[in-house]
């Protein structure tokens, strides 16, 4: 059976397990056969039980081929608006500001907001939950702001780092654009290798912008371009079963800041890269600071 991304499915809870080094997961089974993880540890407050029927949503596919699911949230659903209490306000160094909200099961939540008037004087305000991701929600206005640019999406840009800021535990820098309003933000974790600092300046190229209203880029990387080919050290030759039910060899690489990343390899491309301890791949597109490849033997 073949699975699509953002496609809902029912599992049912089969057993939890202890995965070495990846903690406690509940083992889902769908009806096709295909068996599915989740890490058991985000979904305390859900109150699942071995036996119980679930709905999940098939939520990516990362570059070493593991399949990202979510379960359905017993309160809350994506593209909705709901009332959340207010905790307080922070104003962040980057000028904007995090409001700080609970929902029903008391998770504290910070939501970015551009502007401090844009937060009513209300002891709740409505917010649209943008995202569910490890059973935490993503909050956003209810009707997003559009910022007026002149730029179209795949141009570059170059931006400043102006601050470090911090949104529900994850660190970002804050970027800016040459006429002060563009704002977008980019994890540290997947950035901080590129030697971005609070001052310089960043070549991006701009992928789109998201409900909050900031731009979505991706910042020139330090060592490889799209096109070119390139000899990546071997770490593991694995297998996984992709969204089609098929079996697909993965060989796991890693790029120059060690970071692992993953490329299909056939059957006869296997018998080359035997007993190898390099491979060449060519640099197809970057996602979260990591190259994208695809084989290059020849």
């Amino acid at each position: 059976m073949k699975f699509e991304i953002g496609s809902w499915y029912f599992f049912r809870i089969e057993k939890v397990s202890v995965i070495p080094e990846k903690g406690t997961h509940y083992v889902l089974y769908h009806e096709s056969g295909r068996k599915m993880l989740l890490n058991a540890q985000y979904y305390v407050k859900y109150n699942f039980r071995i036996g119980q029927t679930i709905e999940c949503r098939v939520d990516k596919v990362n570059c070493t081929g593991q399949v990202f699911i979510e379960p359905r949230h017993p309160v809350y659903n994506e593209s909705s608006i709901y009332r959340f209490k207010k905790l307080a306000i922070h104003k962040n160094a980057d000028k904007t500001f995090n409001l700080l909200v609970k929902d029903t099961f008391d998770n504290k939540i910070e939501v970015y907001f551009s502007k401090k008037y844009e937060i009513t004087d209300d002891n709740y305000v409505s917010l649209k939950v943008d995202r569910i991701k490890k059973g935490l929600l993503s909050l956003v206005l209810p009707i997003a702001h559009e910022i007026e640019s002149s730029i179209n999406y795949s141009e570059t840009v170059i931006l400043k780092v102006i601050a470090i800021v911090s949104e529900n535990s994850e660190d970002y820098y804050s970027l800016l654009d040459n006429i002060g309003k563009t704002i977008s933000r980019l994890k540290v974790k997947h950035y901080s290798h590129y030697g971005l600092k609070v001052g310089n300046n960043c070549q991006c190229k701009i992928l789109g912008y998201n409900t909050k209203g900031l731009m979505l880029v991706e910042p020139d990387n330090p060592w490889y371009k799209i096109g070119d080919s390139y000899f990546f050290k071997i770490n593991t030759i694995e297998s996984y079963v992709s969204l089609n039910g098929v079996e697909v060899i993965n060989a796991i690489v890693l790029d120059e800041a060690n970071n692992k990343c993953g490329v299909v390899i056939g059957l006869e491309q296997m018998k080359l890269i035997e007993n190898q301890t390099e491979v060449k791949c060519k640099v197809i597109g970057f996602r979260k600071g990591r190259p994208q490849l695809e084989i290059d033997l020849y």
